[in-house]
C-alpha cells in the first residue's frame, strides 16, 4: 500500500483516537508468500478492530495500511479509538407468561432472573419476539480501553494468518510461515506511545525493531510510526514494497546505461536531502523526480521480466543491483536456455541490445548498498559460467540422438503410477488429436498436411523428457523439444508445435502460435483431465494434486480462442464421462465469468439446461456476448420472468399425471384468443429458431424472442393453466413445455436471467 502522508498534521489523529503500529519480525519469508501474507494481515487486523468497536472505518490516508519485507509484516492504523463506546446489552429472560402470573404479579422465575442480572423487578421490561413475549433487562456496559482490548485480539490476528506451507517450532504449537523473532506493538506516538502487551509463539511484544541484517542489525527502540520509519531507513531497510519496486525499476532502467550503480547512487544523493532520510511517500516522489536527471545513453537494456521483478521486491530489504558479464561463446546457445538459467537459477536479468539480440551481460539484484570488492558480482559470474558450461555440454551431447529415436525411451519414463509411461500418454494423445483433426477437417479448417504435422508433433512432444538438458533444467521441457526438432530438420510447423504444446499454463499465458500447436496442446490437456478423473485424482475444494483445474482452464481457452467449434464432449473417453463433463462445464463457466467478465446469470443461462450448452465453449461465449447486450431490456426481462414462471409451473405445480397420455397439442381444441395466439406465435418462433444457422446472429435471435412478450403476458393474464378440466390442463401444460424446450431454452435458459439491479 502507499505510505501515509509525510505531513505530520495530516497524520494527527482525531480527538479520542490513537495511532496503532504492529510489526511481526521473523526469519525470511519466501518471496512467493509475502504479498499474500501482507494482504491477509491487513484484512484480519481490520476485521478484528471493527468487531472490537475500535475501528473508525475511515478510508484513504487515514485507513489501515500494510507494509512488508522478507523479515517483517507491518500494519499501521493512523486512528483507532482509545476507548470503546459505552453500550447497552439486552439480556432476555423467561417468557412473559412464565415471569408473571395472570394477575400480573412477578413469579419466582422473574425474581431469579432479576437477581441473576443484578437488577430489580422494576428494571424488567417486556419484549416482543417472533416466538412470543419475553421479559428482559437492559444492562449498561462501559467501554474498555484499547490497551485492554488489543492484547486479547492481536494474538488471534497473527496466529490466524494462513499460508500454503507453515511450520511449528515451539511449545505453543502455533503454526506460522517462519519462526517469529520479535514483535513490535505500540499504541500512540512519541511520548504518549504505550506498549501493547501480548504473547504469540513464545515471543512477547516490545517496543524494539531490527534493521537490515548487515547494514544495521539493531535492535533499536521505537516510539511511534514516524520514529519507526526514520530509524529503519537509517538502518538500511525500505519497508514499503512499492518504494522497493521503484528502486528495482530504477536500477533495471538505468544501470545498463551508466557506469554502474555507484554512479546512479551518487546522482541520487547529489539532489536535496539524502534519500534514506525522507518519508515513504516523499521517497517515492523523489525517486521519480531524480530519475529524470540521470544521463541517458543508448545501448543495452534489461529483458523485461515481471515475475523476476516481483521476486526481487519481495526478497530484499535494501534492493540494489550490479552488472556482470559472461563469455561471448555461450551466446551460441539458444536464447531460451540462457535466459532460463539466468532467471530461474541465479535470479538475474538478461540483457539485450536495441535490436533484441541477447548480450553477454546480466543484472543481478543484491540486498546490500554496494559490492565494493566485487565479490558478489564475481560469484554470480562464476556460477553462471558453470551453469552455461553444463548447458553447452548437454546441448552437444543430446544432439547425438534424434528426437524420433528417443520415442522408445518414453516407455521407461513413468507418467503416473496408475496411468503408465509417457509412451502410454503419447498414444492417448494421438487418439485424441486424431478426433480433433477429423472434426476440424469436417469444418474445413485443417489440411491433410497439417494433420500429418499434428500427429508427428504429438509423437515427438514428450521425447525431450529423456534428454540431459531437460533433466537438468526441467522448466525447459517442451521448449527444448521444439529447439531440438528445429535443428534436427523437422518441419517448422512440427518444431513450433512441440515448443508451444505446454501453453497456456496460466490465465495470463499466451496460447500456441499455430493451429497445429493448438491441436497438440488441446490433446495434451484433454488427456490430463480425462486420465486424472479416470484414476481418481479429481480436485477437491482444498487441493488439486494433478493440476486438473489448470489443465481444464487451458482446454477452455484453446477451444474458445484457437479452435472455435470444437465439441469437448466428443473428445472425452467413455470412462468417468459424467464427472469429467461436469468438471469441464465448471471450467467453461469460470472462463466466461473471470476471463470475459460476463455476469453470473448470463453464464448459467448459456451453460445450463439449454439445447445449446457448454460443450462447444466458443459457441457458449458467442451466446453469452449476445445475451449480455439485450438481457436488461424491458421486453427481455419480462420474457425471462415468464420463463421462470413457466419453469415453476412445470416443475413445482404440475404432476406427471397432469399432462395426460400424450404431449401432442390438438390444435382444434385450442381456446380462441390468448391460448391460440400464443401457440401460433410459439410455432412461428420455433420454426425460425430451428432453421437458425450456427454461424448466425445470436443477438438478432434473442431480440426476436423478446417479441413474444405480449403473447406470453396475455396468456398468463387470461388463461388458467392448472384448469380443473383435465384436457384443458394437459393441453396448456404441453404448450408451456414446448415453449420452454424450444424457445425459453433454445439458445439459453432464460429462466436464469435476473435484473441487473
Amino acid at each position: 500500500m502507499t505510505a501515509i502522508d509525510a505531513n505530520p498534521e495530516s497524520r494527527a489523529p482525531s480527538p479520542g483516537t490513537l495511532p496503532l503500529l504492529i510489526e511481526i519480525g521473523c526469519e525470511e519469508i519466501p518471496a512467493r508468500f509475502l504479498a499474500g501474507a501482507q494482504k491477509d494481515f491487513g484484512e484480519r487486523l481490520q476485521a478484528a478492530l471493527t468487531q472490537a468497536s475500535l475501528s473508525l472505518g475511515t478510508v484513504g490516508k487515514q485507513s489501515l495500511q500494510t507494509y512488508s519485507t522478507p523479515r517483517r509484516l507491518v500494519a499501521y492504523v493512523p486512528e483507532v479509538f482509545g476507548t470503546q463506546s459505552d453500550k447497552v446489552e439486552e439480556v432476555r429472560g423467561p417468557a412473559f407468561k412464565v415471569a408473571y402470573d395472570p394477575q400480573g404479579r412477578p413469579t419466582r422465575a422473574a425474581e431469579s432472573f432479576a437477581a441473576k442480572n443484578g437488577a430489580t423487578l422494576q428494571d424488567l421490561i417486556k419484549v416482543a419476539t417472533s416466538k412470543g413475549e419475553y421479559v428482559a433487562v437492559r444492562k449498561p456496559i462501559a467501554g474498555r480501553s484499547a490497551l485492554e482490548v488489543l492484547p486479547e485480539i492481536l494474538p488471534h490476528v497473527v496466529a490466524g494468518l494462513s499460508f500454503t506451507k507453515s511450520m511449528v517450532w515451539e511449545r505453543s504449537k502455533t503454526r506460522f510461515i517462519r519462526p517469529i523473532r520479535w514483535i513490535l506493538a505500540l499504541l500512540g506516538e512519541d511520548a504518549e506511545a504505550r506498549l501493547v502487551p501480548f504473547e504469540i509463539c513464545g515471543m512477547r511484544s516490545g517496543n524494539q525493531t531490527y534493521g537490515h541484517r548487515t547494514l544495521g542489525p539493531g535492535p533499536v527502540d521505537v516510539c511511534g510510526f514516524g520514529d519507526y520509519a526514520a530509524k529503519l531507513h537509517s538502518l538500511g531497510v525500505e519497508f514499503d514494497p512499492e518504494v522497493r519496486r521503484q528502486w528495482v525499476r530504477l536500477a533495471l532502467q538505468w544501470l545498463p546505461k551508466s557506469s554502474g550503480w555507484p554512479a546512479i547512487r551518487e546522482v541520487l544523493r547529489a539532489r536535496s536531502k539524502p534519500l534514506q532520510q525522507t518519508d515513504p511517500d516523499e521517497r517515492l516522489e523523489e525517486l521519480r523526480s531524480r530519475v529524470k536527471v540521470l544521463p541517458q545513453a543508448p545501448s543495452l537494456q534489461v529483458v523485461e521480466d515481471k515475475e523476476l521483478e516481483e521476486w526481487v521486491v519481495n526478497s530484499t530489504e535494501c534492493p540494489r543491483a550490479l552488472m556482470g558479464s559472461f563469455e561471448e561463446r555461450f551466446l551460441q546457445l539458444p536464447r531460451e536456455i540462457l535466459v532460463t538459467v539466468m532467471r530461474d537459477h541465479e535470479k538475474c536479468f538478461a540483457m539485450e541490445d536495441g535490436a533484441g539480440n541477447l548480450q553477454p551481460k546480466f543484472v543481478a539484484s543484491v540486498n546490500l548498498d554496494s559490492d565494493p570488492e566485487g565479490y558478489i558480482r564475481a560469484g554470480h559470474e562464476r556460477v553462471l559460467a558453470a551453469r552455461f558450461s553444463d548447458a553447452e555440454f548437454f546441448w552437444k551431447a543430446d544432439q547425438r540422438i534424434a528426437l524420433s529415436d528417443r520415442l522408445p525411451m518414453l516407455e521407461r519414463v513413468t507418467y503416473q503410477v496408475k496411468l503408465g509411461s509417457y509412451g502410454d500418454k503419447v498414444r492417448r494423445m494421438e487418439a485424441i488429436a486424431t478426433r480433433i483433426c477429423c472434426t476440424l477437417a469436417e469444418q474445413g479448417k485443417i489440411s491433410a498436411t497439417d494433420t500429418d504435422h499434428v500427429l508427428r508433433a504429438v509423437r515427438l512432444s514428450k521425447c525431450d523428457l529423456t534428454t540431459q538438458m531437460v533433466q537438468e533444467f526441467t522448466e525447459l521441457q517442451g521448449v527444448v523439444g521444439g529447439l531440438y526438432a528445429k535443428v534436427q530438420g523437422e518441419p517448422p510447423e512440427v518444431a513450433e508445435a512441440i515448443y508451444d504444446h505446454y501453453l497456456p499454463q496460466g490465465a495470463e499465458d499466451r496460447c500456441p502460435r499455430s493451429l497445429v500447436g493448438a491441436v497438440v496442446s488441446l490433446a495434451d490437456k484433454i488427456d490430463i483431465v480425462a486420465a486424472g478423473f479416470a484414476v481418481g485424482l479429481e480436485p477437491t475444494g482444498s487441493s488439486d494434486p494433478f493440476g486438473l483445474r489448470r489443465a481444464g482452464n487451458a482446454v477452455v481457452r484453446l477451444a474458445v480462442e484457437m479452435l472455435p467449434g470444437i465439441d469437448l464432449q466428443k473428445l472425452l473417453p467413455d470412462e468417468f464421462h459424467e464427472k469429467t463433463c461436469h468438471f469441464l462445464r465448471e471450467r467453461v463457466e469460470h472462463y466466461l465469468q473471470t476471463h470475459t467478465g460476463f455476469r453470473y446469470d448470463t453464464v448459467r443461462a448459456v451453460t445450463r439446461e439449454s439445447l445449446r450448452s457448454w460443450n462447444v465453449p466458443s459457441d457458449a461465449a458467442r451466446r453469452a456476448a449476445a445475451l449480455e447486450k439485450i438481457k436488461d431490456t424491458e421486453d427481455f426481462l419480462a420474457l425471462a420472468a415468464a420463463a421462470k414462471r413457466t419453469r415453476n409451473i412445470l416443475e413445482k405445480s404440475a404432476e406427471s399425471s397432469d399432462f395426460g397420455e400424450s404431449t401432442d397439442i390438438d390444435v382444434g381444441m385450442l381456446t380462441p384468443g390468448a391460448e391460440r395466439d400464443l401457440y401460433e406465435g410459439y410455432q412461428r418462433m420455433r420454426n425460425r429458431l430451428k432453421s437458425f444457422d450456427e454461424n448466425g446472429d445470436y443477438e438478432a435471435e434473442f431480440r426476436a424472442l423478446g417479441t413474444l412478450r405480449p403473447l406470453v403476458d396475455r396468456f398468463f393474464d387470461e388463461v388458467l393453466v392448472m384448469d380443473e378440466n383435465k384436457e384443458n390442463r394437459a393441453r396448456r401444460l404441453a404448450l408451456l413445455a414446448g415453449l420452454r424446450a424450444w424457445v425459453f431454452q433454445r439458445f439459453a435458459d432464460l429462466s436464469q436471467i435476473g435484473s441487473s439491479g
